[in-house]
């Protein structure tokens, strides 16, 4: 079963490389990887390939592959890539009815390195290609190596397999903490409906619906920190001062929040100062790269220990002056080496490595915070997804998709099968008061097992939109034990996963995204579906009659019972979004 031949290839000939099998047991196979320098250095590139039969191969997962599951060629690999602040070390191949077909993973979640998956084509051995690269980006010098590669080849769930990765990690030394109950708890945006000109006293008006509508946390986003309207990009980031015009007395505007018992966090570009910004000069010389396109802004090398105090000193203000309950920290994924980078000297830098500074700057952030304020609330966002990385960071968010809820369901099924201790929050719901409230349903379903985000102006929306979120809201706090923390079941990945399922110990909880069928089993359960004007097929695999009744939008409102024979198939007529509960 693990009869695999290591290709192994390094452009330095002097680097010694072996690859020596550690264990092989259900299924799955751990190899040792052991790297040699003649001396202390910083390594050239190593490439270790492996070959597996082409079957049973309909899609390829990472951890940030949102619709793209597609078998790709030589000549374009599907690469999962990582370092300490960005990605992480797993890829994981599937086949019929997502069947795992081999999950890759490292046991090394801070070294740049990739895995690499493709179709042997051009060849044509009728064989698929796999490699660990490593060594992608610089690395801190070393002379001696170590790390594991697992290759996962049971025929279980996909999704078992990648979910197992992370207490495999967590055996190799990458524990996360659980996160604080707050990061669980239902979350309002100021991003998509204020953009870069939030103002305090219209959030204020929000905020007093959102509480009564269910929200405990807001996140204020980008444009508190500059006067006037949005400029649509970064280059007034850098002082990070209140803009007077638009909170003119920002404590007050946070003991506000408190009063409607919410928490409050603020948004932070972490890298960035604005080419615009009368700091920016000052920071000349140590900048990692200066962006004059999308971002207008320069990202600071935090090499040097000065950098790093200032950024801490900026958040340990806001911390103490305002009482705020925690930190958006946007960009973590944009410090990189670029054309301003200087070359390392140690007289003045106490970091080799970009990513061995970001992994300083997170430390001395969440213990110096942390002994002010425990239980800091910290959202980071794919990409940034590593099991390094994620020690310091409680919510994790996916990726920016305005709008769209099938990209954001898709999202949340990425993140949660990391299997992390932290709260996987969806991208911020987004919609206009003229839209349907059908189609503001099927946005919340789509975030149903997440810790749901939303960032539309209540004050502008309709009755009927406030009270689907209202009911929405309040069956997913009645069951966010299941839907977070139950049993985690995606369907058909090459699909892009029309089918979830999460199961506690008492009752299911399944939706079905534009399916129409659904198995009865024995346990209770609760079904919702967006089968457009079709009607739920319900077929009912057990011995006893069972009970049907039908709500309204998230069991808002009761329509009915209707009953299931043994055995017997039956069509539900179920409102859209509309929920089935099945006993």
């Amino acid at each position: 079963m693990f009869d695999f031949h290591f290709d192994i290839r390094s452009t330095d000939p002097d680097t010694d490389v072996t690859v020596s099998p550690i264990a092989a047991e259900d299924g799955i196979a751990q190899y040792r990887i052991r790297v040699r320098l003649p001396k202390k250095a910083a390594p050239s590139p190593v490439r270790i390939e492996w070959e597996d039969e082409m079957r049973d191969i309909l899609g390829v997962w990472r951890p940030s592959c949102g619709t793209d599951h597609a078998v790709r060629q030589w000549f374009s690999p599907t690469v999962s890539r990582s370092c300490f602040h960005f990605g992480a070390p797993v890829l994981a191949v599937f086949g019929d009815l997502g069947k795992n077909r081999g999950t890759v993973a490292v046991a090394d979640p801070v070294t740049p390195l990739e895995v690499r998956f493709w179709v042997k084509d051009l060849e044509q051995q009728n064989r698929v290609g796999f490699a660990l690269c490593l060594f992608t980006e610089a690395t801190d010098p070393f002379e001696t190596y170590e790390t594991t590669l697992r290759i996962d080849c049971r025929p279980v769930p996909y999704s078992l397999a990648v979910e197992d990765v992370y207490p495999w990690w967590k055996a190799c030394g990458w524990s996360i903490p659980d996160p604080p109950r707050a990061a669980e708890d239902p979350l309002y945006s100021s991003w998509y409906n204020f953009h870069q000109a939030p103002n305090g006293e219209k959030l204020l008006e929000e905020l007093k619906i959102a509480s009564e509508l269910g929200f405990r946390t807001v996140i204020l986003d980008d444009g508190w920190q500059f006067p006037g309207p949005s400029c649509g990009d970064y280059s007034l980031c850098g002082e990070w001062q209140v803009a007077g015009d638009k909170f003119p007395d920002f404590r007050a505007f946070a003991d506000a929040v408190h009063g409607y018992g919410m928490k409050l966090m603020v948004w932070f570009t972490v890298p960035f100062i604005g080419v615009k910004s009368p700091l920016f000069e000052t920071f000349r010389g140590k900048y990692l790269y200066i962006d004059r396109g999308l971002l207008q802004a320069g990202a600071l090398d935090i090499r040097y220990p000065e950098i790093r105090r200032i950024i801490l000193a900026n958040y340990r203000r806001f911390l103490t002056e305002y009482d705020i309950d925690g930190f958006k920290f946007d960009f973590i994924d944009s410090f990189y080496p670029g054309a301003e980078a200087a070359p390392y000297d140690p007289a003045v830098m106490d970091c080799p490595t970009v990513g061995e500074a970001v992994r300083k700057l997170l430390e001395e952030i969440t213990e110096e915070l942390g002994a002010i304020k425990p239980d800091l609330l910290y959202e980071y966002r794919q990409n940034y997804v590593g099991p390094a990385v994620n020690r310091f960071g409680n919510m994790l968010r996916v990726g920016d998709c305005a709008y769209d809820a099938n990209v954001n369901r898709i999202g949340t099924v990425d993140l949660r099968l990391l299997h992390y201790p932290v709260a996987v929050h969806s991208d911020m719901l987004f919609w206009a008061p003229s839209e349907s409230p059908i189609l503001c349903a099927k946005q919340l379903l789509g975030v149903m097992f997440s810790v749901p985000q939303i960032s539309v102006l209540l004050t502008e929306s309709t009755e009927e939109q406030k009270e689907l979120i209202r009911a929405f809201l309040a069956y997913w706090v009645a069951n966010r034990e299941i839907l977070l923390h139950g049993a985690f079941m995606p369907e058909h990945p090459e699909a892009n996963y029309p089918v979830i399922v999460a199961e506690g110990a008492d009752k299911q909880i399944t939706v079905l995204y534009g399916e129409r069928s659904f198995r009865v089993g024995e346990k209770p359960c609760d079904v919702f579906a967006d089968c457009g004007e079709d009607p739920l097929i319900l077929e009912n695999m057990t011995d006893q009659t069972k009970t049907v009744e039908i709500y309204d939008r998230f069991g808002s409102v009761f329509l009915g019972t209707e009953e299931l024979a043994p055995h017997a198939l039956r069509t539900i007529a179920l409102p859209r979004a509309g929920m089935a509960r099945i006993f």
